[in-house]
């Protein structure tokens, strides 16, 4: 096939053809190292002084060209690695193998250092003498800092799963005895021939005592089934404000104790279709933070609601909780004030926050007055279709 005079006619002369040509490849080629910013890309004599710089170079190294040219290679090693004479050995292996490639820190002209990856190969005449090195450096401390992270988060994801299997483990170990032992202490006071005061008065307190390390391995329990995804739920339909009252009504006696008045408010019969035992089980650890953290200050539950969803908020007069801290207090073993004023493991407000997530509805904290906090539960009347927690 021929080319017509039309086909050629657009295409420009071509260079001609001299010593100059070669030459202009070279300069080209030399421009372009000198431009590379992302990789230092430098020249080596046989000794390891530096020959040429390029814009990558002084970028990753700090120098110009005319503070390092003529310097040697060592001035970019650590003094642990001066000290082991490790540029000496790179160049010599270099010099055996023809390239060698190795990481480590390496040291900037203003002291910092850089994570970098380096591949020094030795260059020969056509002779096979050693005419220099050439040298490229990549600095890879971005990569090495999220190599890093990524271990840190794999550790720390490893060592709450062993948390997590060990509280889990020890809960069922424990509640077993526990309840034998509450099984006891029960028989004791109910003995028909009755029991000294003072006895009496040491194992009411013990059997209070047992509660509290029932409801603390429950809680433990509940936190081991919805890590493992194994929350169930049992709805039923119910009068949400009836339940609540009952709640109510077994802490009025605490509240007593802590100084405080608990009101109830509603709208009168809420029903709706939720896991009875759960929905109380949220109450009880609100209405526990609130004679917790708020002693001595009333504590106000208001119930409302309409065809779809009730709503129910329970608010005291303390000191309240930081805007600051609105989601971390509901994550597992955190809490807004100091383990050192008050017990407990921080893991009341989790375990309801994944209760009333569980029935489709959620939690908050809102500030409609300046002390106090003021937490509410919005509840769907019936369970989500496809919730099978």
């Amino acid at each position: 096939m021929t080319s017509s005079p039309s086909d050629t006619a657009s295409l420009p002369d071509p260079e001609p053809s001299d010593a100059a040509g070669p030459r202009s490849v070279e300069e080209r080629f030399r421009a372009l190292v000198s431009s590379v910013k992302d990789y230092a890309i430098f020249m080596l004599d046989p000794s390891g002084n530096v020959e040429t710089w390029n814009a990558g170079a002084e970028r990753a190294k700090g120098y110009r060209a005319d503070e390092i040219i003529g310097q040697h290679m060592s001035r970019f090693y650590t003094p642990e690695d001066l000290s082991r004479g490790l540029p000496a050995t790179l160049l010599a292996q270099a010099v055996r193998e023809g390239r060698v490639e190795s990481e480590g820190w390496r040291v900037r002209k203003d002291g910092t250092r850089f994570w970098a990856d380096v591949v020094i190969t030795a260059l020969v005449d056509d002779r096979g003498r050693l005419t220099g090195f050439a040298k490229v450096t990549r600095d890879l401390t971005e990569r090495l800092r999220a190599q890093e992270e990524q271990l840190r988060l794999a550790h720390a994801e490893e060592a709450v799963r062993l948390r997590d299997e060990f509280l889990s483990i020890a809960a069922h170990e424990l509640r077993t005895p526990l309840s034998a032992v509450q099984l006891q202490l029960q028989a004791l006071l109910e003995r028909p021939d009755g029991i000294d005061p003072r006895v009496r008065a040491k194992i009411e307190r013990a059997c209070r005592s047992g509660e509290r390390l029932v409801t603390l391995v429950d809680t433990l329990m509940d936190v081991s089934r919805i890590t493992s995804g194994s929350l169930t739920l049992s709805p039923s339909q119910f009068d949400l404000t009836a339940a609540v009252q009952e709640v109510v009504e077994r802490f009025r006696e605490h509240a007593l104790r802590a100084g405080s008045v608990v009101s109830l408010r509603s709208d009168g019969v809420l029903e709706g279709r939720w896991d009875r035992l759960r929905i109380e089980q949220v109450v009880t650890n609100l209405l526990v933070n609130a004679l917790k953290y708020a002693a001595g200050t009333p504590v106000d539950i208001v119930l409302s609601g309409n065809e779809k969803e009730v709503t129910l908020t329970v608010s005291d007069g303390g000191p309240g909780i930081p805007e600051s801290e609105w989601d971390r207090i509901f994550l597992r073993f955190e809490r807004a004030t100091s383990r050192r004023n008050f017990g407990g493991l921080g893991l009341g407000l989790y375990v309801a926050r994944q209760i009333v997530e569980a029935h489709g509805g959620d939690i908050r904290l809102t500030r409609p007055r300046p002390k106090g906090a003021h937490f509410v539960i919005r509840l769907p009347r019936a369970l989500p279709t496809g919730v099978t927690r």
